[in-house]
């Protein structure tokens, strides 16, 4: 009993405080994002992005854009996808970047959270707004697609 004491008392001394270089604790593998090379062969886009008023007397509106289904021609590594709506009359943008990695097949689906908008930020009944669905890759960053969008508003 006295030796197990010895040695959790030891262990614990040479890999605590006292002894501050010394670890008994694998580091784990960083991980290298935007690794690697994506080349998308199909994106596609939709128009039926929707500024909608909440129900039972909400004073906001929701944000409801659509998924973006890309399909890739060539993909390694550990690339990024960022899925980015602008509106900008509103002042607004929202990005999400997706990470890719073996897992993924060929095909993808981006998302955009949704977001909310207050009753005095609305005041038309459509907005403009761009869609983009750009990569960041061991090759740089580059736009994939980009689409021009009317954003309803819906009461």
């Amino acid at each position: 009993m006295t030796s197990v004491v010895a040695i959790i008392l030891g262990v614990t001394l040479l890999s605590g405080p006292l002894f501050p270089g010394v670890t008994l604790a694998t580091e784990p593998e960083p991980v290298a994002l935007e690794t690697g090379n994506v080349t998308v062969s199909a994106v596609e886009l939709s128009e039926d992005v929707t500024l909608e008023k909440g129900s039972y007397g909400a004073a906001s509106y929701y944000l409801d854009t659509p998924p973006v289904r890309v399909q890739f021609a060539n993909r390694t590594g550990r690339p990024t996808l960022i899925y980015e709506l602008t509106i900008e009359e509103l002042g607004y943008t929202r990005t999400t970047n997706h990470f890719l990695d073996d897992s993924t097949g060929d095909t993808y689906t981006l998302t955009l959270a949704s977001d909310t908008f207050t009753d005095g930020e609305i005041e038309r009944e459509q907005y403009n707004g761009t869609v983009t669905v750009s990569k960041r890759d061991g090759s740089g960053h580059g736009v994939v697609a980009m689409r021009n969008v009317t954003i309803s508003v819906v009461e």
